[in-house]
């Protein structure tokens, strides 16, 4: 176990290193149907002609239902798109996951859709915030963090939230104090 801050920082900042690498290299992998790796809307932006027959998996906003017409984007580039066989009930606003194959004048013939409505992104970001909101005050109130070691270590006492306002409060004005 690795007893001084420095060293681990130096683990921590390292794996960091090695995790950011690991994004880059998996961000420039080719599409690869084999694995399950089909192109995306990004590359029927650069190039569409390239993947007509080809499968594809992409997402896009649905802008019309008949037919149904999703706008997919990519960076600051999009491109409509016409998908046919939608056998799932869509609303213009909904966001569609297509999987299908590429066929002239922009169009995606499905074998496969999932519609996410609207209100499942504002869901899952309320839900996601009360669970950060949730772990962050237990750990706030179950340990504290030794600043000689570099470590957080488990408080005797959790700490009441009625106690956390005079803490914050003792802590931003004075600097750095120990907490029990």
């Amino acid at each position: 176990m690795l007893k001084s801050g420095r060293a681990r920082l130096c683990v921590i900042a390292f794996l960091l290193i090695i995790l950011t690498g690991l994004f880059i290299w998996y961000g420039s992998l080719s599409p690869d149907p084999d694995n399950g790796n089909y192109p995306h809307q990004e590359h029927l932006i650069e190039d569409y002609d390239g993947y007509v027959g080809e499968e594809v998996e992409l997402t896009g906003d649905v802008i019309e239902t008949g037919p149904v017409k999703i706008e997919a984007e990519h960076g600051d580039e999009t491109i409509v798109l016409t998908i046919t066989d939608v056998e799932k009930d869509v609303e213009k606003g909904d966001r569609l996951s297509v999987y299908g194959v590429v066929k002239e004048d922009k169009t995606i013939k499905a074998d496969n859709t999932v519609v996410h409505p609207p209100i499942n992104y504002a869901y899952m970001y309320l839900i996601s915030s009360v669970a950060a909101v949730w772990v962050f005050t237990r750990i706030v109130r179950q340990w504290r963090w030794d600043s000689q070691k570099a470590a957080l270590k488990v408080r005797e006492e959790p700490l009441e939230f009625k106690d956390l306002p005079k803490i914050l409060k003792r802590k931003i004005g004075q600097g750095d104090e120990k907490d029990g």
